[in-house]
């Protein structure tokens, strides 16, 4: 029998020193993990429950990294985990499930339509890189760098990505646009032992504008960390780029938001010449990761098929532009980010 969010809580709750009743407040959740408030009549707290691994290890080392930041001259907030009853800051459930219990930080998700949201998280991603530059760690990454694209995802050749689109019956536009996807991979694949000669450090690995806290217009806290990992410095940029080639904006809009972020994430920090002129691919690179992480739910039964549908219109939409367009944009990326 399938245990409920409210039966979770309710069992990992009680494994924390919180005096006094609570209540749980739905949050928007990620994909990949169930968040909720949880309030009390003198504090507010965050609760994560990760829905996509039992890995003790990937918890243990975010909270690592959260208290190496904590303890540095890092200038933005970052979660503090509380210690359970049994001094321990990651929590299982009685049903194997993990949790983790974080004060709150006070704020909202800053918007990607908002100007001043927009260069306030490139100058955050640029304090983040900078900041986990000088992580040291004896612990190990728990996740592969993103052009370590065929070990991540093993198996996922492209005749098993096209054996399971056949059996979600996807008509001739989504398996075209599949093919496209698949051979952005080979091309890309090419580049790869081009790309691992640029600079390598800890980066967040997951940054977007949901793993943000704002107070007005300024970016005040940077979210889960759960992804950190040893890959490209370069990658921390790009992950948050590709989220502005979305079809609500024009081609103008697109590159103005890229424009804004890149030029507050260099105001932290530079790259090189070659890390600017990497980031097309990277970019292209973030949205195969998430086009296999899809077709990888999929199979197993925890989406629906239309849900990776979705993800592969996407990847193929965000592809196509970024290659009709990759001159303009490595000039810009150029001016804004390279030394």
């Amino acid at each position: 029998m399938t245990t409920s969010i409210d039966q979770l809580l309710i069992d990992i709750m009680k494994q924390y020193p919180i005096a006094g009743e609570w209540k749980a407040i739905v949050r928007e959740s990620g994909m990949n993990n169930t968040t909720r408030l949880i309030e009390t009549d003198t504090s507010r707290f965050a609760i994560r429950i990760y829905d996509n691994h039992q890995d003790r290890s990937i918890v243990k080392l975010e909270h690592e990294v959260l208290r190496y930041l904590s303890k540095s001259d890092f200038a933005l907030q970052v979660p503090e985990p509380v210690l359970n009853n049994a001094g321990k800051t990651v929590t299982a459930a009685s049903t194997g499930k993990l949790a983790s219990l974080f004060q709150y930080i006070d704020g909202s998700r800053p918007s990607s339509s908002n100007e001043e949201h927009i260069h306030s998280l490139g100058y955050a991603a640029g304090l983040v890189s900078r900041a986990l530059a000088s992580f040291e760690t004896t612990s190990e990454p728990q996740y592969k760098p993103y052009y370590e694209l065929m070990d991540s995802y093993e198996g996922w050749t492209d005749e098993k990505v096209l054996d399971t689109a056949a059996r979600c019956s996807y008509d001739t536009i989504v398996l075209d646009a599949i093919e496209r996807v698949l051979t952005v991979r080979s091309r890309l694949e090419t580049s790869f032992m081009r790309l691992k000669k640029l600079p390598h450090q800890w980066i967040h690995g997951d940054l977007n504008f949901s793993n943000a806290v704002a107070v007005n217009n300024e970016v005040i806290g940077i979210l889960d960390f759960e992804f950190c990992t040893v890959d490209l410095r370069a990658m921390e940029p790009s992950v948050v780029m590709v989220d502005f080639i979305h079809a609500s904006r024009t081609n103008e809009q697109r590159l103005q938001a890229m424009d804004t972020f890149a030029a507050g994430f260099g105001e932290a920090l530079r790259l090189t010449q070659g890390e600017a002129d990497a980031l097309p691919s990277l970019m292209k690179l973030r949205m195969l990761d998430v086009f296999l992480h899809f077709a990888n739910r999929c199979a197993d039964g925890l989406d629906a098929p239309e849900v990776w549908k979705g993800q592969i219109q996407h990847a193929d939409a965000v592809c196509r532009w970024i290659d009709e367009r990759h001159d303009e944009l490595v000039l810009l990326l150029r001016n804004r980010l390279g030394e």
